[in-house]
């Protein structure tokens, strides 16, 4: 023994040990970091640790082969074998890398096309008020602007969610125009004192990094429709793009707006951007309360009170009453304002009459052809009533303009998963990828959790979850009790009593479908079955559970057929009505 010390001393294998273990620690913990940046799989994680643990044995096989020699050096022939097998695998390293990059990227955006010449991102324009309370009032504006550019048919105008992801941050336009897939940027400022604003705009071409064009306007506030329009024109003509109804069309209305109700409506919009559905809902009811005659108003007030379910204790029928109400006081004033019909078609789908939502959907889409949130919508519907396939190129298209969305990110990760497109491991990193990205989208928690449950990781499941009731202010009690029932059969008897006492799922819409998904979850198909009929006599937010895999052992059930006959599904949409 005393002999086998002497000659490990002698070729310091307890040196390179300890010196190869510190290497190794340190490489795993900066493989991590860069692990979760491009979002590889855990097979590859794991493979890298593997080798590092084959590495250690090779390591200690080296040092005593040298110390057998007596030099405790690499010679030149082992240091160029040595230098060939990292630059091998360092190259496949980089290729993987950037193969994963590329597929995190796909997790919440279309197949990549070529940047269309007529397309622009209107970026959010400065506030120069010196008070960040006023963002709201710039933050409008160019939402304002964007709404009147995504309706000319020729023109791609990326959406609202992803131009303000590079809301004040000093990006390179060439990368911003990369990542929206836009070839024109449209960049400027807001400056408001008293009833008098100055807005400046300037049209920048990202390729080149030319500007294009460049305006300055001093106006009352009661003429800041003209100036949006003037803008709105402004760019369509430099783009060369024809508009729906001639060179003469007004891209934004020109009904005189009291100032006060436009203040409040600008206002609603960033607190419903931001999910804030109740406060938006007092903010556009304000408006209207000002001045009844605000289309845009009305129609922006119908869509915050139909999300208000989701976002808090709003009983369903009462929101559906409310926005429906809402929607056709919009449209008796302006019967083009495409988002009351985006409203209607969401009541619609709740109350489950498909034909009229895919009717009234369809006419918002005609209205605003480019507008990304009435296509996600209509992808949603496609994807409620089981028409999985045309829900993903809907999807599709509504990512080319919104391709940073991760709401549509989310759904695109489900469909594929629905679709069989996708397996589990890819999945989870892609849906990891974007919870990475929108950490503050109670949407994107909730889908990132019911994904997690169906791919049986509960310990995901449970975490996202409590993420989505901190940020809507919910106890997500209930929901981690079913998951952990869902999860160890010692606890499922207790969660099954839980669900079947429970009038609620909290941080979860309060209906049927919900609960018969946790009822299959749990493994109690009969009262999963039993839910799904009681489902089908009342409103319902989201059919879309239907589809999901936790149903495949009773999709052949005479039961479970007869609870979607009983919902009209799955609905076929007129394909002569084509969008």
């Amino acid at each position: 023994m005393a002999d086998l010390l002497q000659r490990l001393r002698e070729r310091k294998l307890v040196q390179w040990a300890v010196a190869y273990v510190a290497f190794a620690f340190a490489s795993i913990q900066g493989l991590d970091v860069i692990a979760q940046q491009f979002g590889w799989p855990e097979d590859l994680r794991r493979g890298i640790t593997l080798a590092l643990i084959v590495g250690f044995f090779v390591v200690l096989v080296l040092a005593w082969y040298h110390g057998e020699r007596g030099a405790q050096k690499v010679t030149g022939t082992e240091l160029l074998i040595l230098a060939l097998l990292l630059a091998i695998g360092g190259g496949l390293l980089w290729r993987y890398t950037h193969s994963a990059q590329s597929s995190s990227v796909a997790a919440s955006t279309a197949p990549p096309a070529t940047v269309p010449e007529k397309s622009v991102a209107v970026l959010p324009f400065v506030n120069m008020s010196g008070d960040t309370k006023e963002d709201y009032f710039s933050d409008g504006i160019t939402e304002e602007i964007l709404n009147a550019l995504a309706q000319t048919p020729d023109l791609q105008v990326a959406a609202r969610t992803s131009a303000f992801a590079f809301k004040g941050k000093n990006e390179d336009l060439r990368k911003i125009g990369a990542a929206l897939g836009v070839a024109h940027v449209l960049e400027g400022s807001v400056q408001k004192s008293g009833d008098e604003v100055r807005i400046t705009a300037q049209l920048i071409d990202t390729r080149s990094g030319y500007h294009l064009w460049s305006q300055k306007y001093d106006r009352k506030l009661n003429s800041i429709f003209a100036v949006e329009d003037e803008i709105s024109k402004a760019i369509a003509d430099k783009l060369q793009v024809q508009l729906a109804s001639g060179s003469g069309q007004s891209l934004v209305t020109q009904k005189a707006i009291d100032p006060r109700a436009h203040d409040f409506y600008l206002r609603g919009l960033t607190l419903l951007a931001a999910r804030s559905v109740s406060e938006a809902v007092g903010a556009f009811q304000q408006a209207v309360a000002i001045d009844p005659d605000y289309a845009q108003a009305w129609a922006a007030l119908a869509e915050a009170q139909v999300l208000q379910p989701a976002y808090s204790p709003v009983p369903m029928d009462i929101a559906n009453t409310h926005a429906l109400a809402s929607a056709q006081r919009a449209l008796a004033l302006n019967p083009d304002t495409a988002l009351a019909y985006v409203a209607q078609g969401i009541v619609y789908s709740n109350q489950m009459h498909w034909a009229d939502a895919d009717r009234v959907l369809r006419r918002a889409l005609a209205l605003a052809p480019g507008d990304a949130e009435v296509l996600n919508q209509y992808a949603q519907f496609l994807e409620g009533v089981g028409q999985l396939e045309p829900a993903l190129v809907e999807l599709d298209r509504s990512l080319q303009r919104d391709p940073l969305s991760g709401t549509s990110g989310a759904i695109r990760v489900q469909l594929r998963l629905f679709l069989h497109r996708i397996d589990a491991d890819a999945a989870a990193t892609q849906i990891s990828t974007i919870v990475r990205a929108h950490p503050d989208s109670v949407f994107v928690h909730r889908v990132a959790m019911l994904l997690y449950l169906n791919l049986h990781r509960y310990p995901e499941a449970e975490t996202q979850i409590r993420m989505a009731a901190t940020l809507n202010g919910a106890d997500p009690a209930l929901n981690v009790a079913l998951i952990r029932g869902i999860a160890d059969p010692a606890q499922r008897a207790r969660a099954i009593q839980i669900l079947e006492t429970s009038q609620a799922t909290d941080g979860l819409p309060r209906q049927g479908i919900v609960r018969a998904m946790f009822f299959m979850l749990l493994g109690d198909r009969d009262r999963a079955l039993a839910e799904l009929d009681n489902a089908a006599n009342r409103d319902s937010t989201i059919p879309q559970l239907l589809w999901f895999p936790a149903f495949d052992p009773v999709r052949n059930d005479p039961r479970f057929k007869a609870a979607l006959k009983k919902m009209g599904l799955p609905y076929t949409p007129d394909s002569a009505a084509k969008p």
